[in-house]
């Protein structure tokens, strides 16, 4: 019982992005096929899979392009949460920023900027609010709207990384 209770409270305050290791958390969306590709560096060797009916949330580390290297530890959730250890690579694990999505926490507005600044001007949204990162500056996300209509900076505080909810 006390074990459920801490993994329930540990899923509900993954709105909260930025882990200790300043890493943002987002989660993968693919509709291409059964399994979404991990990769052992950009455009290289598939080392490993995750199946796409299950829910993923992924740390990001760095960027190179338009691939992110995540961390390698993913938490599965939903009725099966875990955590789930990639292997099989020595050089990384990697995704397409394609496949990689975040909302919005709260009210949208004055959420995007046009430079990594609560000061910089504020970005009309346009569209859908749901987001791919380009790059990490601080506690700031550059992201472009899965729509591409939109590109600005996110404070961390305001990204929703939960994949079966909308935060608050």
């Amino acid at each position: 019982m006390k074990k459920s209770f801490l993994l329930l409270f540990a899923f509900l305050m993954l709105p909260l992005i930025v882990s200790a290791q300043g890493m943002v958390d987002v989660y993968i969306v693919d509709s291409d096929g059964p399994v979404t590709n991990v990769r052992n560096s950009p455009k290289g060797k598939v080392v490993a899979t995750l199946p796409t009916d299950e829910a993923y949330v992924v740390s990001l580390i760095s960027a190179k392009g338009e691939w992110w290297k995540i961390d390698d530890v993913v938490l599965q959730c939903g009725d099966n949460e875990k955590d789930v250890l990639l292997n099989g690579s020595k050089t990384g694990y990697w995704i397409h920023r394609s496949l990689l999505w975040f909302s919005i926490a709260g009210d949208p507005a004055g959420a995007l900027r046009a430079a990594p600044s609560a000061k910089a001007k504020a970005v009309k949204l346009k569209g859908e609010p749901y987001f791919h990162p380009i790059a990490v500056k601080g506690n700031w996300v550059k992201a472009v709207s899965t729509d591409g209509k939109c590109t600005g900076w996110i404070h961390c505080d305001k990204i929703c990384s939960n994949p079966l909810t909308t935060c608050p």
